[in-house]
């Protein structure tokens, strides 16, 4: 059996009134730490996004349900010296409120302070 990943921090926001793709979270959040979602390479700084609602896991699958509450997790490696500013990036990342995908919906929310 695999040992499960062991991440260096974690970074956990609360996102109000997704309305959308719980995938575009995660997508935000990369194209903040790496450029796009779509990037070339590994990422500087390695992370997994986990979205969480009412206790049950609402991966990339769950469909656009209005007005969900979430809960964003994000797991990620860097050096001591970098873990503020990935910090900083996640959270405006989830801050900007929206994101358009591949497909051209938009999915919106709002992070809760």
């Amino acid at each position: 059996m695999a040992t499960p990943r062991q991440w260096t921090y974690s970074e956990v926001c609360r996102v109000a009134s997704l309305e959308g793709s719980s995938a575009a979270l995660g997508g935000a959040v990369t194209i903040a730490l790496c450029g796009h979602w779509d990037h070339d390479g590994p990422c500087r700084w390695e992370h997994r996004t986990d979205v969480t609602a009412a206790g049950l896991e609402a991966g990339p699958e769950a469909g656009p349900e209005a007005g969900r509450d979430v809960v964003v997790t994000v797991r990620f490696d860097a050096p001591v010296e970098d873990e503020g500013e990935v910090r900083r990036l996640i959270r405006a990342a989830l801050a900007t409120g929206s994101l358009t995908g591949p497909d051209g919906a938009t999915t919106i929310w709002a992070l809760e302070a």
